[in-house]
């Protein structure tokens, strides 16, 4: 029976090595404007590339919730000229296990995580098609059409580490956290801000490459529009087997006043920011 008090297990293993097995859905890349990914990046963190990178998946077996539906656009990242990983915008989620996903990413990892209000994934045949929507705008519409790439070249640099099957793949992103304490005159501040890193190790069993096709939108909450696409460089529909989260390495102490700006919005809606936005459903 389920109780206000847990045993001293249940705490021991909240949370215990995270893992997101059983994903399956599409993986994109697309060219963006270089000039609007630097500027959207916090420091320390370096722009690699001016490519977002993403996927729209289905995490069928998490092991920290119920199965749900994934999306997110992501740039790879330097820091000191060291490690090389994947920072993301925002992360959406949907279905029966989401608010777990988004409590045990955006609470437990830092991760900039939301709930959609809907997302489908469809494949038929060699192709597929997906859609999120969140607060009445369609944010991400992309389809995917088996077999080459629409720019080979640029999408083998992409795509190839993430393409070797039943291998294992350590690969590392990057996020931050922050305390957050309310002062005498009632506002809150921001302390304690760190770039962490998280390392995972992922073994994928499936890779169908192929055309990617792709619109986003910008709604008040979520401006995925400004991530702006110039052109697609190609998509796969890809299977993974099992990916596990196993350690986190605090890199770096940052600036709270310089850093929180780049944080807010992938994580938080405008209404938490101006008491004058609201929605109003009958």
């Amino acid at each position: 029976m389920a109780s206000f008090l847990v045993p001293d297990d249940d705490v021991k293993n909240f949370l215990t090595l995270p893992s997101m097995n059983d994903q399956e859905g599409i993986m994109f890349a697309y060219a963006a404007p270089e000039k609007v990914l630097k500027k959207l990046l916090p420091k320390p963190l370096k722009l690699v590339a001016p490519v977002i990178c993403g996927y729209t998946v289905q995490m069928g077996k998490p092991s920290f919730g119920r199965a749900y539906m994934e999306a997110v656009l992501y740039v790879l990242a330097n820091y000191d000229d060291k490690m090389i990983g994947a920072y993301p915008f925002n992360l959406m989620l949907h279905g029966p296990g989401a608010e777990e996903g988004v409590i045990a990413g955006r609470e437990g990892a830092g991760i900039p995580k939301k709930l959609a209000d809907k997302f489908e994934i469809r494949r038929n045949d060699n192709s597929a098609t997906a859609i999120v929507e969140r607060h009445g705008t369609r944010l991400m519409e992309l389809s995917w059409e088996k077999g080459d790439y629409n720019e080979p070249d640029l999408a083998h640099q992409v795509f190839d580490a993430q393409s070797v099957l039943n291998s294992q793949a350590e690969t590392s992103s990057f996020f931050y956290t922050w305390d957050m304490d309310q002062v005498e005159d009632g506002s809150n501040v921001f302390s304690n801000v760190k770039l962490v890193a998280t390392q995972s190790t992922t073994v994928t069993d499936s890779f169908e490459p192929g055309k990617l096709s792709i619109k986003l939108n910008s709604s008040d909450d979520d401006p995925f529009g400004e991530l702006k696409v110039l052109k697609p460089l190609g998509a796969a529909w890809y299977h993974v087997d099992t990916s596990v989260m196993h350690n986190t390495l605090k890199l770096a102490d940052v600036d709270a006043k310089k850093t929180m700006p780049y944080l807010l919005t992938g994580r938080y809606d405008r209404s938490m920011m101006n008491p004058k936005v609201n929605t109003f459903i009958i």
